[in-house]
Parts: structure tokens; sequence; C-alpha cells
């Protein structure tokens, strides 16, 4: 690992840290291979993201029928001071998967911390990111941290001292599978240790035709959101898929309560990838996407897994999404 608590990264604010980890190195031809020969077939969804991918899913957010979006904004737009004061004066506030770091400004706009540290694999756009958040908050240390989160965080002796609490809203944890869920949140209960908790955002089990539409657009948005991840991987695994001859599927299985995203060969398709020829007949799909739905009892239950327990949560009018507060018992 490189990168040293406390060391001000050049021109940048003076309350802004970097610490920047080593990535393992992973040979994402052979893990798409490898993912591409299970049943069924998959591709990882972080294929989704570049630059004309971010463009759709921000058109996405904006649609009629993605709720998601707006129902989390209505959450912290309406309780916004309640969800804030969970975070003590002096606590460190984390982020795993930060992003834009846009989220955090519903509480900054109402909590204390004494620091915040931003999370995100992508070192450049955290940098930009975390900047600005340093700029409006003078006296709120910044530091953040290169490192895929999903990973053993090697960094964690090099955080800031103080009660922790985790922030990890919107939807993700839908993304992951059940396993994966418990383990993620084990890990950040390890983290956050005996007095810390986290704010945790998921969507919630409804109504079927209203989740299938919210992932199926009639605008066609999502579709070519979930095909341009086959552009994605012809530019970064050079690939040759063909994403006009592949169509956007979305369904909800109410048993498993997910959304199961795949597209679809519309014709027999012949795709090269790492030297070899992987066979696709007409009709056989890719899994590119599942997305879990909760219910409350599921967070009690994954909470108590973790030695949490759902202390408060908050929920927008339609009931259609949830953040809750986990706090360690």
């Amino acid at each position: 690992m490189s990168g040293i608590q406390g060391t001000a990264h050049p021109e940048r604010p003076s309350n802004l840290f970097f610490i920047d980890t080593e990535r393992e190195a992973v040979d994402e031809c052979e893990a798409t291979l490898q993912s591409l020969t299970e049943v069924p077939p998959r591709i990882s969804p972080k294929y989704f993201y570049d630059s004309r991918g971010s463009t759709l899913f921000e058109g996405i957010t904006e649609l009629p029928e993605y709720y998601l979006t707006r129902a989390e904004a209505e959450i912290f737009r309406d309780h916004g001071e309640a969800i804030a004061a969970v975070i003590r004066p002096g606590d460190t506030l984390i982020e795993p998967g930060s992003g834009n770091c846009e989220k955090v400004r519903h509480l900054l706009a109402y909590a204390s911390p004494g620091s915040y540290v931003p999370i995100d694999i992508a070192g450049d756009f955290l940098l930009d990111a975390a900047s600005r958040i340093a700029l409006e908050w003078p006296s709120l240390e910044v530091t953040a941290v290169a490192a895929d989160f999903t990973q053993a965080w090697t960094f964690e002796d090099q955080l800031p001292a103080g009660r922790r609490v985790m922030f990890y809203p919107g939807s993700t944890l839908g993304n992951f599978e059940p396993e994966a869920q418990h383990s993620f949140i084990q890990r950040l209960s390890r983290i956050i240790g005996s007095d810390g908790g986290i704010l945790l955002g998921v969507d919630l089990h409804k109504d079927a035709t209203l989740l299938q539409q919210a992932y199926d657009d009639s605008a066609g948005v999502t579709a070519a959101f979930n095909r341009n991840m086959l552009r994605v991987v012809n530019d970064q695994l050079g690939a040759d898929f063909q994403p006009e001859q592949w169509h956007h599927e979305a369904r909800y299985n109410p048993r498993e309560r997910r959304i199961e995203m795949d597209l679809v060969a519309g014709t027999a398709q012949q795709v090269s990838l790492g030297g070899q020829v992987l066979e696709f007949p007409a009709g056989s799909a890719i899994r590119t996407e599942h997305s879990y739905k909760f219910t409350l009892d599921d967070l009690s239950k994954l909470a108590a897994a973790s030695n949490l327990r759902l202390a408060q949560h908050w929920l927008d009018t339609g009931n259609r999404f949830c953040l809750a507060f986990l706090a360690a018992t």
C-alpha cells in the first residue's frame, strides 16, 4: 500500500488528505471468460459504465418509471435532520463507493462529523469530488481513499480516529448476491466497532409491475444502457460483440425478490474474446444484473447476523425505498 495518512495532496485544499492503495491486478479478460461459462452466462455490472454508460444512467434516473432516485431524495428532504442526528459531533463518516460525493451533502447540511472518508476505486475522479467537499466544508477533515472497498480494507489503520458511521446510500447492496450482502455488512460491522453504525439505503419489495417498469422503461433508455455493456467489453477487453444483435429483458422474480436483467441474442452469435470463440444460440441470454429487494424483516435479519440492530428507518411516502440505521449492539 502506498499513501500516508496526514499528507496533504499537492495543490489541494489543506483539509484534504489522500490514501492511495495498491489494487490487486486482475486478468479481466480471463475473469469475463469464466463468468460467461456460468449458468446462466454473466457479465459483471462494472462494465455498464464508460462515459456513455454514465450518461445513459443519468437519463434513467430522470425517467418517470424509475422511482428510486426520487424516493431516496424525498427521504433526505423530509427527514434529513433526523437522519443526520445519528452522526455525533466529531464522528468519522465513511462512504464506501462515494462516487461524486453528492449524497453526503444531505448529511453535512445538518451533521458535524470530525472527518469524512470517501472511498472509490477511481483515484483521480475521487480526488476531484473530495476536493469540492473539502472546499465547501473547510473545518472538515477529508481523507480520500483510492481503493476497492469490496476487498480487504488494508488501509483501516490509516483512517482518522473517532466513532465510525458508514454511509452506504442508494440501492447498491441489492446488486450483491445474498451471501455477499452478509459478508459485506459483516465487514462494515467489524470496522465500525462496538459503538458505530451503518446508514444503509435499500429498495423495498413491492408490486412486480412497478418494479419491472423501473427496469424496462417505455423510452428504451434502460435497454440502451444494458446493450452499452457489450460496447464497453469490446473496448476494454477486445471482444467483438454486436450489441445491436442483442435485446434487453428485465423481469421481477418474486420468489427470489430480485430484478433479473438479461441481454438476449436475437440470432445465433459467435463472439471472440481472449483468443477464444464463444457460441450463443438464438434466444440465449447473458445475465447482466441482479437487483435484490428487501423487506424490513430482511433488514432486521441482515443486521442481527452481523451483531447489529435495525435502530431506525425512514421511508418515502410511497413506502418504496428505505434508509435504515443499523447500530452496533
